[in-house]
């Protein structure tokens, strides 16, 4: 370490002007070698980085002697601290009376902000880029019990070990509304890092004690009005676990007297209880029923923490009496509500209509056609078509269309239900019907009487339920799990399947008398990769839809960027569309999508339209089986399975299995 004493023998001592070309004049040194300069009282042990809040906060004064120093003391730190000496005591000590008249008005104006901030009713520390301690007003020093001397160019954690000031300085974030314990108060903070221009130049803390906070008091008073006049009981245990708070209906209910237990510890009071578990776990209990001085009560018991720190626990706690009347009252209220649950229904219109499938493809318009036809119908509906081509969708809209649209919607995936649980999901079940059925519970068909039974993945339903769908069909009745008798519904039945049905009807895995009683109308959705002229419409809507959802504001896609979208083959169809539009969205760094936004494969599958899609051997075409081949193993490889791969060439997944077992794939 090199340094040097210099006599600062300026008119007013380092005022704001003098220090700012000091602070020049450090910072060209330190461009010309290379090394920080340090600047602080005689004698003093805490050198500070020079720097405006550095030199304005020592308030050097006319004929005071500083320290000028480096770290190192090698032959550039040696001419950089003597230069910077030659400067104070040389250069600055000139000075023409135009400039000692600036120089009144500036320290005219730095002594009444010192005087504000000093006599403001808040604490206020400032940091510079170093995180030491540039200036402390009165309010603060009280608050950390020290004086100026004690903290000026100190680390701020050495005199605030808890302080978040330097974590400014780095995240360059504001912060508000913080609550800080400060030498046993608790004070709201506010932080900000302070700029010059775009460099960071220090951090302020703004704070007050909470219990000088005006309002303070009043919200206090009204806190405990709200905990008087609930019906729980509840209880506050400070965070060395002592009763703070009991409220009346706690008093009322275990018949004690606030005063018995307000300040008594729960190790004594319940030492087995659930606040004494809660308090050494830090981990909240929920829903405990305890038998506690004569009475049943249900208790959720929870840890609070504030600022990560834990702070004791809060238990709130209902008699299973007052449970039991809720439930009453619940159970008188029902039909009420079941009465305006229909009158609502009557008078909502329903989302879901023709006018919510989008598209202008004549297989499309086609395919909507026959499903408005449909809705003015009984018969039973057959819809096919891949995984999101919009099955449910045009469901949906059938039965909405339909005079059953005020009646109930309900979906069966066929394909999700477990075997052994299906036939209880489609009738239900009886008490006593089999081991845990402690109460009837009606079945799909039962809840859709009157209205619409959608089964979806029709396909892979197994052949012992078929049987007995088709009695339902056949009948319009069904006997549930343990009932004795049957059950006549009035059910309108849509299925749905991306199956090939007369395939599976020949391997005997899907009754042919079924198919018929299922097929009578039978709507086919065309494949998204059949109505590309569709994705432009689709597209616009995918973003009107999720900006709302995502709050974005995305307008559109770019024309490159809608090329790429139409000549992808969209084995997942919409449902695929959609969410590779999501994740443009999220993605796009403009208003504007871009090919940039979509993901890697779309870019990749951008072939040339000019060149030739068969590659020749020699001019020569190879037999059509060692291209079926090559396109079988393509498909295998990017999807995996029979049925991705047949999606995306169109072909069934049994034709797809045949295949490669034929070439050996």
């Amino acid at each position: 370490m090199f340094f040097k004493d210099v006599i600062v023998k300026i008119h007013n001592g380092l005022h704001t002007r003098i220090a700012a070309m000091v602070v020049n004049k450090a910072s060209e040194i330190k461009g010309r070698y290379n090394v920080d300069l340090y600047i602080s009282r005689k004698n003093s042990k805490s050198p500070l980085a020079i720097s405006m809040l550095a030199l304005v906060s020592l308030k050097i004064q006319e004929n005071e002697t500083i320290t000028v120093s480096s770290k190192s003391s090698d032959p550039l730190s040696q001419i950089a601290v003597n230069e910077l000496c030659d400067f104070i005591s040389k250069d600055l000590v000139s000075n023409n009376s135009s400039m000692n008249k600036i120089d009144a008005i500036i320290e005219e104006s730095t002594i009444a902000n010192e005087q504000i901030i000093d006599n403001v009713p808040i604490g206020i520390i400032v940091i510079d880029s170093n995180s030491y301690i540039t200036s402390v007003n009165n309010y603060a020093l009280k608050l950390i019990d020290k004086t100026s001397r004690e903290v000026m160019g100190k680390f701020v954690r050495d005199i605030i070990p808890n302080s978040d000031l330097p974590n400014i300085i780095s995240s360059r974030e504001k912060q508000f509304g913080k609550i800080q314990h400060i030498n046993n108060h608790i004070t709201m903070v506010n932080r900000s890092p302070i700029f010059l221009g775009e460099k960071i130049i220090g951090a302020i803390g703004v704070f007050q004690d909470v219990s000088e906070i005006v309002g303070m008091k009043e919200l206090n008073e009204k806190f405990k009005k709200i905990l008087a006049s609930s019906h729980d009981l509840i209880c506050f245990v400070d965070e060395y676990g002592k009763v703070s708070y009991v409220n009346p209906a706690y008093e009322k209910n275990l018949k004690v007297h606030g005063n018995e237990v307000t300040g008594k510890d729960i190790f004594e009071l319940s030492p087995k209880g659930l606040r004494v578990k809660v308090f050494q776990s830090k981990e909240k209990i929920e829903n405990r029923v305890q038998h506690k001085n004569g009475i049943d009560i249900i208790s959720t018991v929870e840890p609070i923490f504030i600022d990560d720190e834990f702070k004791g626990v809060i238990s709130t706690s209902k008699t299973v009496d007052d449970i039991k009347d809720l439930l009453s009252k619940l159970e008188k209220s029902e039909e009420e509500l079941n009465y305006y649950k229909e009158e609502l229904i009557k008078h909502t219109r329903l989302n879901s209509s023709f006018k919510d499938i989008i598209g202008s493809s004549s297989s499309l318009r086609d395919a909507l056609t026959i499903c408005e036809k449909a809705s003015k119908s009984t018969s039973t509906v057959l819809i096919r078509g891949e995984s999101g081509t919009g099955k449910e969708l045009v469901a949906k809209a059938i039965h909405n269309n339909s005079p059953r649209k005020n009646n109930p919607f309900v979906r069966v995936n066929c394909a999700a239900i477990p075997e052994n649980l299906l036939e209880s999901e489609l009738f239900g079940y009886e008490k006593g019907a089999f081991t845990g059925a402690l109460k009837s519970k009606p079945g799909k068909f039962a809840i859709a009487n009157g209205g619409t039974i959608f089964l979806d993945e029709i396909g892979d339903m197994p052949i012992s339920m078929q049987v007995k769908l088709l009695r339902v069909l056949q009948e319009r009745e069904f006997e549930s799990l343990g009932g004795l008798s049957p059950q006549n519904i009035d059910v309108r039945v849509i299925a749905a399947t991306n199956r090939n049905l007369e395939e599976m009807i020949e391997d005997k895995s899907f009754r042919e008398d079924l198919y018929y009683r299922l097929n009578v109308i039978s709507i086919n959705l065309p494949p998204l990769r059949n109505r590309k002229e569709d994705i432009g419409l689709l597209v616009e809507y995918f973003i009107d839809k999720l900006n709302k959802k995502l709050n974005k504001t995305i307008i559109g896609v770019d024309k490159e960027c809608l090329l790429l979208l139409q000549e992808y083959p969209w084995p997942g169809n919409i449902r695929e569309l959609e969410n590779i539009i999501e994740r443009a969205i999220n993605l796009s760094d403009s208003s504007i999508i871009t090919p940039k936004d979509l993901p890697s494969f779309l870019n990749n599958n951008n072939i040339s339209l000019k060149g030739s899609l068969i590659n020749t051997h020699n001019g020569e075409l190879l037999p059509f089986e060692e291209y079926e081949k090559e396109i079988i193993k393509l498909a295998m490889e990017k999807y995996k399975s029979y049925n991705q791969a047949g999606k995306a060439l169109g072909l069934t997944h049994r034709t797809i299995s045949l295949k490669c077992k034929k070439y050996n794939i």
